[in-house]
């Protein structure tokens, strides 16, 4: 009994002269080694105490300016211009995500809230199992904050290419058919001489003298049909010819290319069906991508990180539990998990060489996952949103405060004396500190500048009216209509929105601007439906971020539904089907116009009381039917679409000016863009682009 009792006593002056966990100085000072943990000097407990205080003081200064800017943001971009409401483009929520941002910082936050306060509180003190579980967790949640900024910018930058992709091959013009029997194996320029001779005995060179069309609408005639690609290889806008016609002694017998034509013509619309790969791009793959940037994903990220290492901490804590009530442990009693205690220990705990173990394994993985990512995003554009630099100085950042902590605790020395003076912990906190102040402090004071001033002027700015009776600044719209029509700075100005990532509203822009020159109704009819599957839609590839509501969309996509719902209707039908024509090939056979119908506005009212007249009565139609285009020679009166097979008129009709409200709005959500591109150009002193110095 008194061996036992003697062997206990000198167990514990052993425990409590550990030169392995005290320096001998700090035993000489009267310290005492305790459960692997020896007692802090004043100055670890005053270094503690200020990193913290500035990590505090750090915080709430970012968060607030932060939330501020947010707010900020939003009144901005429900700002009332004449009822119309404005978006803006930021450094906070299109090239940054404010989740991503928060939960990064309060990360580094917690991580030194725990790691001080167990200084300020005391080592030998602190519970254990809330120090284990950060210990467990820091390396996963603060890499896994850094890894998705790498993420974030590299399927930005994916999803944009992909989205300039789309529209660019959205905007190319379908393929345009005439079939004619008496169309000559020549160029489709002269067959709509051929139709009608000439009355005043003019010579054919001189009928012919008005048809000269440019090489790239030049067709080959076989089998008497003529087809004409009016589709381009132009980066943004096809280049429809208006001019096409002929002069003053034929203008009325021939007619612009691929736009109008005689009435013995019949006009075929192809579509260029999508490929596999196109269909998979524009689908799955865009889903994925914006998937990537969301926030959803960065929540997702999160939680199965911590789900993962909480439930490998409950394991491994539950086994070294189970061996510590039992008595099982290693006779090196630093190989443990913790030193002379277990991880759900409620008081104090140092750590052994297998949480040693386990940290350096977590910092190995995820440090290797890091370094693929961030060299594939160093291989990304560089965007004027300064996120490159940001990732750039966070590797920085971390490498050398990793560095700084890891080599000094390779030294006995640093971790059984220098620690107790200096915190070498400390140095992860500040790394943590330097984060926050790039990824939040920099893009909320530096980059993210609001000037009020500015942006007073800027309101105030001389309102002019627009085709729809919408207003905006005149200068800044005169100023962005000057880029987008010049080629040269259209096309620098593409660039630039791309590194924005935000190029959907110039694409925007210019698809509607191909869709007014275009004077053909079937025509005109496939581009409306192209914008609207591409940029209107709920859930389009390139669905424009503006209110649906001021600006007329709800009635487009009414009259959209409407087009949509009445060609399938048109295609289950029997008497519309052929056995012909190739599946390849969406053809809507067209009536040879000679008049149109009135042109339809947005708000076309409630389609389904549209009338059509026959010859053995009246019958409702829906004025934007498929029938309405295929079932013959129609007369449509001036009210509600009322159709009737008394005169040649197409069946219906589509304004040109239908897009004007929601290009205006493209030209609002332009003007943030368009204000650095101004400034990195120089474009206030541009005598080219005629701008007022």
């Amino acid at each position: 009994m008194n061996s036992t009792i003697n062997n206990n006593n000198n167990s514990t002056t052993s425990s409590l002269n550990d030169t392995l966990v005290c320096h001998p100085i700090l035993l000489a000072n009267g310290n005492k080694s305790e459960v692997g943990l020896c007692d802090d000097e004043v100055s670890a407990i005053v270094i503690a105490a200020i990193v913290l205080a500035a990590h505090i003081l750090l915080l709430l200064i970012s968060l607030s300016g932060f939330i501020y800017k947010l707010i900020q943001l939003k009144k901005l971009s429900t700002t009332n211009h004449s009822n119309q409401r404005l978006e803006k483009v930021n450094f906070l929520t299109v090239a940054r995500n404010p989740a991503l941002m928060i939960l990064g910082a309060l990360a580094g936050f917690i991580y030194n809230v725990v790691i001080s306060g167990r200084i300020l509180i005391g080592r030998k003190i602190y519970p254990c199992f809330i120090f284990s579980l950060i210990y467990y967790l820091c390396v996963p949640t603060l890499a896994s904050t850094i890894i998705l900024r790498f993420i974030r910018l590299i399927v930005l930058s994916w999803l944009n290419n992909v989205k300039v992709r789309i529209a660019k091959r959205e905007m190319i013009l379908p393929n345009v058919i005439f079939k004619n029997k008496d169309i000559p194996m020549i160029e489709v320029t002269s067959s709509s001489n051929e139709a009608t001779q000439p009355s005043d005995g003019q010579s054919t060179s001189e009928n012919n003298k008005g048809m000269n069309v440019s090489a790239s609408y030049q067709s080959i005639a076989s089998h008497s049909e003529v087809s004409l690609s009016s589709a381009s290889t132009s980066a943004l806008v096809p280049p429809v010819k208006e001019n096409l016609t002929t002069d003053s002694n034929t203008q009325n017998q021939a007619t612009t290319i691929a736009i109008h034509h005689e009435h013995d013509d019949e006009e075929e619309i192809i579509l260029k069906k999508d490929t596999f790969l196109e269909s998979f791009e524009k689908g799955r793959l865009l889903e994925l991508l914006k998937f990537l940037v969301s926030s959803k994903f960065i929540y997702l990220v999160y939680g199965v990180v911590c789900f993962i290492h909480i439930s490998i901490y409950l394991i491994i804590g539950g086994v070294d539990y189970y061996n510590f009530t039992n008595g099982i442990k290693n006779s090196n009693k630093r190989q443990a998990f913790v030193i002379d205690t277990f991880l759900f220990s409620p008081s104090g705990c140092g750590t052994g060489s297998y949480n040693t173990t386990l940290f350096i394994t977590y910092l190995g993985v995820y440090a290797a996952i890091g370094v693929v990512f961030a060299i594939i995003a160093l291989f990304m554009k560089k965007d004027i949103w300064f996120v490159k630099m940001e990732i750039i100085f966070t590797m920085v950042n971390w490498i050398f405060f990793a560095l700084l902590y890891g080599i000094p605790s390779l030294f006995t020395q640093v971790t059984t004396l220098v620690d107790y003076y200096v915190p070498v912990a400390n140095t992860i906190e500040i790394a943590c500190m330097v984060d926050t102040f790039i990824s939040i402090t920099l893009p909320v004071f530096v980059y993210q500048k609001i000037d009020k001033k500015k942006n007073e002027s800027s309101s105030n700015l001389p309102m002019e009216p627009s085709a729809s009776n919408s207003q905006q600044p005149a200068d800044h719209s005169n100023h962005i209509r000057k880029i987008l029509t010049n080629e040269k700075w259209n096309s620098l100005f593409l660039q630039f929105s791309e590194k924005c990532f935000a190029s959907e509203d110039i694409l925007m822009w210019h698809a509607v601007e191909q869709y007014k020159k275009v004077t053909s109704d079937k025509l005109r009819i496939e581009l409306f439906l192209k914008i609207c599957d591409t940029y209107l839609r709920i859930g389009a590839p390139l669905e424009l971020n503006i209110p649906r509501k001021e600006f007329g969309i709800p009635e487009i996509m009414e009259l959209y539904m409407s087009l949509r719902s009445s060609r399938q209707l048109s295609a289950r039908s029997p008497s519309n089907r052929s056995p012909a024509r190739s599946p390849m090939k969406d053809l809507t056979p067209s009536v040879p116009p000679s008049n149109t119908i009135s042109n339809l506005t947005p708000k076309i009212g409630n389609l389904s009381n549209a009338m059509a007249t026959t010859n053995s009565g009246i019958q409702p139609v829906n004025p934007v039917s498929m029938n309405a285009f295929t079932s013959g020679e129609h007369h449509a009166t001036t009210t509600n679409a009322i159709l009737s097979p008394s005169v040649s008129t197409p069946a219906f009709s589509i304004s040109s000016e239908i897009f004007n409200r929601v290009q205006i709005c493209c030209e609002h959500n332009m003007l943030d863009n368009f204000t650095r591109f101004e400034l990195v150009y120089d474009l206030k002193n541009s005598v080219e682009l005629g701008f007022k110095k």
